[in-house]
């Protein structure tokens, strides 16, 4: 088996010149927003119901137990925002980390 030497200086020279071009990575940039369900975020909660001065106890027993319910519901909703936003956080700062390592592998500052 025989080696075969380039003889010609100026290929050798240009073979090197275009094996040293390559195509640039580009860097890429950290996420910046979270997108969060839309309902959740257009959502209020209920205000409490008023009593009329001469409410029966009935009424005033109905009108708290409304209340209670609409601010458990409000808390579940509450509860479901602040998951969302939790993991969407996380999930961003898991990307850009790595987004981090591979830019640092291609030499991007």
């Amino acid at each position: 088996m025989s080696l075969h030497y380039c003889t010609n200086p100026l290929i050798a020279i240009g073979c090197l010149l275009v094996g040293g071009c390559a195509t640039p990575v580009p860097v890429v940039s950290h996420s910046l927003r979270c997108d969060t369900n839309a309902e959740l975020l257009a959502s209020k909660c209920a205000k409490p119901r008023t009593l009329a001065a001469d409410a029966t106890f009935e009424t005033v027993v109905d009108v708290m137990r409304d209340d209670r319910q609409a601010l458990l519901e409000c808390g579940l909703r509450m509860e479901a925002l602040q998951e969302s936003i939790s993991r969407c956080n996380q999930q961003t700062e898991q990307l850009n980390t790595r987004i981090d390592d591979i830019n640092k592998l291609n030499g991007a500052n």
